[in-house]
């Protein structure tokens, strides 16, 4: 089997993990089926030579480490921590940078590195929005096809989500000014 085979393979079992973080409500939960999306997925970026993408899965795996022990401690995710994983991520996207689709990656990173820092779900899912559309535009480039097609059935995944917190919401909002 191909190393490019084996990636398509590993991005599947990726997108079903990321995807399933969409349904979750516990932020525990998420951390560990984003540490398991972060190793599956970068082990398809380091299949197709895709250094960047590697890299920031690197970062990614250690930052969701890091998210998960603080909330099994049931510790909040300081600024500060925020701000040094940022700058990792940032560090490490200049090292292994490769061409100006490897900003595309860092970008992707560092607005996933927010969403997960900050404990709102709802801030979580709508930026998956641009998230998704930055590991597009990298899929396109590196040619990973599966990645293409996962990336727009999440994106499509989420947009569905968001539309049925809002509707619901919605409802919920009418119906307290109704009573």
């Amino acid at each position: 089997m191909s190393n490019y085979t084996i990636s398509q393979i590993l991005v599947v079992i990726s997108m079903i993990c990321i995807g399933s973080t969409y349904i979750c409500k516990n932020k525990k939960t998420i951390m560990i089926l984003c540490i398991i999306y972060g190793i599956f997925y970068g082990s398809h970026y380091l299949l197709l030579g895709a250094t960047t993408g590697f890299v920031m899965n690197l970062v990614s795996i250690t930052r969701n480490v890091w998210f998960y022990i603080n909330a099994k401690k049931e510790k909040k995710n300081s600024k500060v921590l925020l701000g040094i994983l940022v700058m990792i991520g940032i560090a490490s996207g200049l090292l292994s940078y490769q061409d100006p689709f490897s900003i595309i990656s860092m970008t992707g990173s560092t607005l996933s590195t927010y969403s997960i820092w900050q404990d709102n779900i709802k801030v979580y899912r709508i930026l998956a929005l641009p998230v998704s559309l930055c590991f597009i535009l990298y899929a396109f480039h590196i040619h990973s096809l599966f990645s293409i097609i996962s990336e727009f059935i999440l994106l499509t995944v989420e947009i569905v989500g968001i539309i049925e917190y809002y509707l619901k919401n919605k409802k919920q909002y009418e119906l307290n000014e109704s009573i």
